[in-house]
């Protein structure tokens, strides 16, 4: 049993400015979605009409 025990690298993560660019990005496109639906007659003609 000497076999030699697996060494992972440690973690690597992305900077924090990297990561709250791409949150800010996608509020920023949320909104932009939300604008056209709402301003705009395409979410009236997905919905069932009686």
């Amino acid at each position: 049993m000497d076999r030699k025990q697996i060494e992972f690298p440690p973690q690597q993560t992305h900077v924090k400015g990297f990561e709250y660019g791409l949150l800010i990005l996608s509020i920023i496109c949320v909104v932009v979605v939300l604008i056209v639906v709402l301003g705009t007659d395409i979410g009236n003609e997905f919905r069932p009409t009686l």
